[in-house]
């Protein structure tokens, strides 16, 4: 009985959970990681729940284009790969993960960029596109 409790701890426990999208070497960090697995699995306002919290007015701005997601994507995307992950001095943290669209052969790329706000790394930033270089210009 004495394992079997160790084991669900250890199961349940974040430093040993699975990442949602393959990492490549990179870290995860606990809010993008809820992002992704958001936009993976295709709920797309639960991904603007948790994106979106610092961005007051801005967020307005991702209504139009995630409720386009919700249609085009409504089941989600088949798996995802964080393919940039760079962190800075100060504790921000950029990556760039694409998420492989079923029958297609370009990816949905997805920039976030979070940054420590009292405390606790928040989402500032995010860009989405299925073209890649798109994504890829909001690198800092």
């Amino acid at each position: 009985m004495k394992h079997l409790i160790i084991a669900l701890a250890l199961a349940a426990s974040p430093a040993v959970a699975e990442n949602t999208c393959e990492m490549r070497g990179a870290e995860p960090v606990e809010i993008l990681e809820a992002a992704k697995e958001a936009f993976l699995k295709g709920e797309f306002q639960e991904f603007s729940k948790v994106a979106t919290e610092l961005m007051g007015s801005s967020r307005k701005a991702l209504e139009k284009p995630l409720g386009q997601l919700e249609g085009l994507f409504p089941n989600g995307f088949e798996d995802c790969q964080t393919v940039v992950q760079r962190r800075d001095v100060g504790g921000m943290v950029q990556e760039v993960t694409t998420f492989n669209i079923k029958g297609q052969d370009f990816p949905m790329s997805l920039y976030l960029l979070a940054a420590p706000i009292r405390g606790e790394m928040k989402i500032s930033y995010l860009n989405f596109n299925t073209t890649m270089t798109d994504v890829l210009d909001s690198l800092y």
